[in-house]
């Protein structure tokens, strides 16, 4: 295919949420979501070869079924609530990038694959933070 030289429609879509085929598994609604080497939603885990892609919109059990039977919606921006597994909390964690650990916990410590979720906004307590996932879901 060549260039286009004259004016096209690219149907442009908000992006905030989007469905994504699933792998044979069950994703709880606000859990942290992973596309793997496949290219199917999953629970996110540090795992090589996997791209973070945003938040659980819903709760969808493809378990039973076959990879890409089923989709589900997944958020790709906005603030979420997580588990700080490094468990320090700390006011200066603000703006300090968050790693995925599995899919409801986040460290702002090295990981294996260092797979970014988010930067943090807000230290709600010792075991738990706030991460803003703009620019991190893809």
């Amino acid at each position: 295919m060549t260039a286009t030289t004259t004016a096209r429609e690219s149907k442009r879509k908000d992006g905030e949420l989007i469905a994504y085929k699933m792998a044979a598994v069950n994703i709880p609604k606000g859990a942290l979501v992973n596309i793997n080497a496949a290219g199917y939603a999953t629970n996110a885990t540090d795992a090589a070869g996997e791209t973070f892609a945003g938040v659980a919109y819903e709760t969808v059990d493809n378990s039973g079924g076959s990879a890409g039977d089923k989709e589900i919606r997944v958020e790709t921006t906005g603030t979420f609530v997580f588990v700080d597994g490094g468990g320090n909390g700390a006011q200066t964690d603000i703006g300090v990038g968050f790693n995925i650990v599995d899919n409801q916990t986040i460290t702002d410590a090295a990981t294996t694959n260092n797979l970014k979720a988010g930067i943090c906004v807000e230290s709600i307590d010792a075991s738990t933070v706030r991460i803003r996932i703009d620019r991190y879901a893809s």
